[in-house]
């Protein structure tokens, strides 16, 4: 049987930043199509970093796998160190760098 990965007591999908508090910051995918950006319509917004892009990657849900890919942003996106190119399958415990900003791709449960 399969689960609705967004069923209550499901798995949670995200990114994890380190805030420069040293707080933990969780951002849950909660949509099939999530944007990551400077633009305040996305899903996670990146404030005050010229090295973000207003549209800068997306991330699609399918089923339990999660693809991200950027947006033809000015700077890229990196995934665990490498520039990405097309669509990439995350995987939990990847490093994703977008522009100053670093997050790791994580499952809670």
């Amino acid at each position: 049987m399969k689960l609705d990965p967004t069923r209550a007591g499901a798995a949670k999908f995200g990114f994890e930043e380190i805030e420069a508090s040293g707080d933990t910051a969780f951002h849950e995918i909660v949509t099939d199509i999530f944007r990551i950006g400077r633009d305040r319509d996305g899903n996670l917004v990146i404030r005050g970093d010229t090295k973000t892009s207003r549209r800068h990657a997306s991330v699609q849900r399918k089923g339990l796998k999660f693809f991200i890919q950027d947006e033809g942003s000015s700077n890229g996106t990196k995934v665990n160190g490498d520039k990405i190119e097309g669509s990439y399958e995350l995987k939990p415990g990847d490093t994703v760098v977008i522009g100053s900003h670093t997050f790791k791709f994580v499952k809670r449960t």
